[in-house]
């Protein structure tokens, strides 16, 4: 005879109660046997609350245990399942807060990879939180975590594609993230992040042109994220790293 849903969602949380004091006691190869458990559980008693905070967790014990393509697989499967919720139910903050969740976690990643060396893996992060955003920001237009979840994936994706050589196609993701702050700045002038957003990518374009030998176009960005950075200065003079960062754009100015 079957367990009733009401025992097996007590079994997942207690499995998952047990999982957490495993992490916390630093045992995660039983924290995840716990997890499995707690899983299982939560699938049987079709409790998609519980559900959503053991794929969360087994990420992250999966990325604690350098499993990094595992977790990476775990968090691609918890984004498309919690969009396949949000769309049935889009006020729904449980799934809203896991799609952000799953889109960090999957940018995350990517970076690692990326500093790894691991560019296929990292390209392949990018590429699924891009693909997933992009379909979210559709659906949610006036939405700005995905349209600053994009600009952010795009500037990564093309550094990642500028350290394989990919010139061309790093500049286009460039350039299309650089779209994508200056329409933020223009809703939200003053907000620093996106402004800091805008300078790292014309930064980065300003090398990557000096790459292409272009030496106007580079020195025009060169410029623009000068001229960003000196702004932001004038608004936090005290802020020492934005006057170190100041320094080396002239730097790179006057090189180019």
């Amino acid at each position: 005879m079957p367990e009733k849903p009401e025992k097996l969602r007590e079994e997942a949380i207690k499995y998952f109660n047990r999982t957490v004091d495993l992490m916390q006691e630093g045992k995660p190869e039983e924290s995840l046997e716990s997890l499995q458990k707690a899983e299982k559980a939560a699938q049987e008693a079709e409790s998609g609350a519980i559900l959503f905070h053991t794929l969360k967790a087994r990420g992250q014990i999966l990325q604690s245990l350098g499993r990094l393509e595992e977790a990476m697989e775990t968090y691609s499967f918890s984004l498309k399942t919690s969009e396949e919720l949000l769309s049935e139910d889009p006020e729904n903050e449980l799934y809203i807060d896991t799609v952000r969740l799953n889109l960090n976690n999957i940018g995350n990643l990517g970076n690692i990879f990326q500093r790894m060396g691991n560019f296929a893996f990292s390209k392949e992060c990018y590429e699924i939180g891009l693909e997933a955003c992009q379909k979210l920001r559709d659906s949610y237009p006036e939405n700005e975590f995905y349209c600053m979840y994009i600009g952010n994936t795009l500037n990564n994706l093309g550094e990642l594609l500028f350290s394989m050589g990919r010139i061309e196609e790093a500049q286009e993701k460039y350039e299309k993230a650089l779209g994508i702050y200056k329409e933020l700045i223009k809703k939200y002038p003053e907000d620093r992040e996106y402004l800091a957003d805008k300078e790292m990518t014309l930064n980065n374009l300003g090398i990557l042109f000096s790459e292409k030998d272009q030496k106007e176009k580079a020195r025009q960005n060169f410029k623009e994220a000068l001229d960003v950075l000196e702004s932001l200065s004038k608004k936090d003079p005290r802020d020492k790293k934005l006057k170190e960062e100041i320094v080396l754009r002239r730097e790179k100015l006057e090189k180019s």
